[in-house]
């Protein structure tokens, strides 16, 4: 079952979105809760996988100014064994199981166009399985995944809402379960969305 998140979750997530090295202080003072409360908060984000904590490499810096989405048609009944060789590829950042006229979809980050073409001939096209690839260079990118934000509440999937965590002995709420609509937070959400 997939976790719901309340609009405390919601603001603390687009604080680190903003900087994900924001201390715990200030986002606790942003939002006009306890410092232990975002803590916690934030451990329990991380722990139900809702967020990832990780640093994110810029390929262009690093002199990958290629990126391009590889689409590629596999033989039947070897689809695991080419995805698992694509997802050990250095240039792959991306590997998606897909369905229509393609079977895998992939995304690469290479130097050149004539990195490019080298690692579609001299790699994915050796690949025992692969029949064809299609490959589409993307000159410029809008958004990235880390750049998605969530939907507004409003446009979370039907059925789901916010279930009030306590933890704690004798039932004390060690965090806030509920953001009065005059709080920072709440605020700061609707602003948001």
């Amino acid at each position: 079952m997939v976790r719901p998140i309340d609009a405390l979750d919601r603001s603390i997530i687009r604080l680190l979105q903003e900087d994900s090295r924001m201390p715990s202080a200030e986002i606790a003072r942003r939002l006009g809760v306890a410092e232990r409360t975002v803590r916690a908060r934030i451990n329990r984000l991380v722990e139900d996988g809702i967020v990832k904590l990780v640093a994110i490499v810029n390929p262009s810096a690093l002199g990958y100014d290629v990126t391009a989405d590889i689409f590629l048609e596999v033989e039947p009944g070897r689809l695991e064994e080419v995805a698992q060789q694509l997802v050990a590829m250095e240039e792959v950042a991306y590997v998606g199981l897909t369905t229509g006229e393609r079977d895998i979809s992939i995304q690469v980050f290479v130097p050149t166009v004539d990195a490019l073409y080298r690692f579609i001939t001299e790699k994915l096209q050796r690949i025992p399985g692969v029949i064809g690839t299609t490959t589409y260079v993307v000159p410029r990118v809008l958004k990235w995944l880390h750049h998605w934000s969530m939907p507004s509440e409003s446009a979370a999937p039907a059925g789901r809402s916010t279930v009030r965590r306590r933890r704690g002995r004798a039932g004390r709420a060690q965090e806030e379960a509920a953001i009065p609509a005059t709080s920072p937070a709440r605020a700061n959400s609707d602003q948001n969305t």
